[in-house]
């Protein structure tokens, strides 16, 4: 359990006015094809001469390299596996690209991988991430189950809810900007997907995944930092390119953490202070929109003991 009293920040909070319009315009901005996030050098940068090369070209694996492949997988899928339920006590740092701001600001994220096994159609796992704002005040709100999510912003009453039934035209259930999708993935499922491309060298084990309609290019080191780029696109037939996100990570598990956005120029670093390893409760992934049969059963925000 968090004390939200201790989530405050220490130096500067979110300006929730500034937070919240680059919010509200980021769903609204569209990606402009072929842009590049500023993580993308980097990324690139860590990946061994040619590792991509083979699955560009739609070339598929050798024997030998699929089954070498798929063994190194499971290993890093079991690894993140074991995690476990958690909560993650954590500072943000925002910058925000159309002024060049930097935001600021500290909540907690709560994990829960393995919540809700064998719903048929469902994947399990649920997060909650909040930050806090001046006083203590919810500054955004973020709810993951299943393929549902919410994501909010009271002061400006900003509110986006999805059911993440796939579209035809937009196979994305997250709205432009929104990188609700690429955190489930990251934070619930990493390594997910169906292994289409593989290569090791120089120490790095670079796979090529397809998750649905991203696809993804994951770039570990034993030891050393973990590194993905997930590319999504407008329609089925990938004629042009919706989104591109990269994150790369020191560590996995609690460390720290940099993302960017190509559609929106979005960077921001994460750095995790403190870990539990405990479950969180339970009250932090019910909906909070659901309706309250009693007070008792009441699903408002966790209180200040239960929140994430």
């Amino acid at each position: 359990m968090l004390d939200r009293a201790a989530l405050l920040p220490r130096r500067r909070v979110v300006l929730l006015g500034v937070l919240g319009v680059t919010l509200a315009s980021m769903t609204a901005c569209a990606p402009a094809h072929g842009t590049r996030t500023p993580l993308d050098e980097e990324f690139s940068a860590l990946l061994p001469p040619g590792a991509l090369a083979s699955a560009d070209a739609g070339e598929p694996l050798s024997v030998e390299d699929q089954r070498r492949g798929l063994q190194r997988l499971e290993a890093f899928r079991k690894e993140a596996d074991g995690l476990g339920a958690r909560t993650l006590r954590v500072s943000f740092a925002l910058r925000e690209p159309r002024f060049g701001r930097l935001l600021e600001a500290r909540g907690a994220v709560a994990i829960a991988p393995r919540l809700d096994p064998g719903i048929p159609g469902e994947p399990p796992g649920a997060l909650r991430m909040i930050l806090l704002g001046p006083g203590g005040t919810t500054a955004l709100d973020l709810w993951a189950r299943g393929r549902r999510s919410r994501f909010a912003v009271p002061a400006l009453d900003l509110l986006h809810r999805s059911d993440g039934a796939p579209s035809s035209s937009t196979p994305s259930s997250s709205p432009r900007g929104l990188p609700v999708d690429f955190l489930r993935w990251w934070l619930l499922r990493p390594a997910s997907g169906e292994l289409r491309g593989y290569q090791h060298a120089d120490g790095t084990n670079v796979f090529v995944l397809q998750d649905g309609d991203a696809r993804i290019e994951l770039a570990t080191r034993t030891p050393g930092p973990i590194a993905a780029r997930r590319r999504t696109w407008t329609d089925a037939r990938r004629e042009q390119l919706r989104d591109e996100e990269v994150v790369i990570a020191d560590r996995l598990g609690c460390g720290t953490i940099r993302y960017a956005q190509s559609s929106t120029g979005l960077l921001v670093t994460v750095r995790c202070e403190a870990e539990e390893r405990t479950p969180p409760s339970q009250r932090a992934f019910d909906d909070p929109d659901a309706p309250a049969s009693s007070p008792a059963e009441e699903t408002s925000p966790p209180a200040a003991s239960d929140a994430p």
